[in-house]
C-alpha cells in the first residue's frame, strides 16, 4: 500500500512536472485544413528560455548552399519526395531580432504510424529574412509530436546580455496531418518577455 501511494504520487509529481514546463502542447484545430505544399503555414509559435521560436511549414524549395569542405556554393534542389520545407526562427523578444550563428535541430514522430525523423536545419537567408530550414518528406498522415532545438549561439554579448542563451532551447509543438493538409498546428503562446 505504502509503496503503490509513493509510486502514485511520484507520477503525479512528474505529470504536473512535464505540463508546468510545456511539455505538451496544446492544439488547435484550423476552421480550414492549410495545404503547406502550397503557402506557409504557421505551426507553432512558443516562447521558452527567453526566446521566441516559431516553426511553420511552406512548398519544398531548392536552396544554395556552401558544401561544407569544399568551399564551393552550389544549388541543393528539391529531392522528388521532398514536400514540405521546415523554417525555424528564433527571436529575441526583447528586440524582436533573429538570432543567427545556432546549431538547429528538428525532430518529430508520426504517433500514428511511430515513423521519426529529425533534421538539422540549415541557416538560411530567403523572404522572410534569417531562419533555420530544411526540406522533408515528412512521415504521412496523423499527428506529429515535434522537437525544435535552438543550440547555444556563437556570437559574443555584452555584460548586460552575458547571461543570454547559455544553454540549448527546446521547443515542443503539435501538428496533425489529414489528406497531406494540416488540420492541427500548436495553440500560439504568450511571448511576454517576463514568461518563461
Amino acid at each position: 500500500m505504502k509503496h503503490s501511494l509513493i509510486l502514485s504520487t511520484l507520477a503525479a509529481a512528474l505529470a504536473f512536472g512535464a505540463l508546468a514546463h510545456g511539455a505538451e502542447p496544446k492544439a488547435k484545430v484550423l476552421s480550414v485544413a492549410e495545404d503547406a505544399t502550397q503557402k506557409t503555414v504557421l505551426v507553432g509559435r512558443t516562447l521558452v528560455n527567453n526566446m521566441i521560436v516559431m516553426f511553420e511549414l511552406e512548398p519544398a524549395k531548392a536552396m544554395w548552399m556552401q558544401m561544407s569542405g569544399a568551399g564551393k556554393w552550389m544549388e541543393h534542389g528539391v529531392a522528388p519526395n521532398e514536400r514540405f520545407h521546415v523554417e525555424v526562427k528564433p527571436i529575441d523578444p526583447a528586440s524582436k531580432t533573429r538570432i543567427s550563428h545556432a546549431d538547429v535541430k528538428f525532430e518529430a514522430t508520426n504517433k500514428n504510424n511511430g515513423k521519426k525523423l529529425s533534421a538539422d536545419l540549415h541557416p538560411m537567408w530567403g523572404g522572410s529574412g534569417l531562419h533555420y530550414a530544411a526540406n522533408s518528406t515528412l512521415a504521412g498522415d496523423g499527428v506529429y509530436q515535434a522537437r525544435i532545438t535552438v543550440g547555444v549561439p556563437a556570437f559574443a554579448r555584452d555584460a548586460k546580455n552575458k547571461e543570454m542563451w547559455l544553454k540549448p532551447t527546446t521547443a515542443a509543438f503539435h501538428f496533425k496531418l489529414a489528406g497531406g493538409k494540416l488540420v492541427e498546428v500548436t495553440e500560439p503562446a504568450d511571448e511576454s518577455p517576463g514568461k518563461k
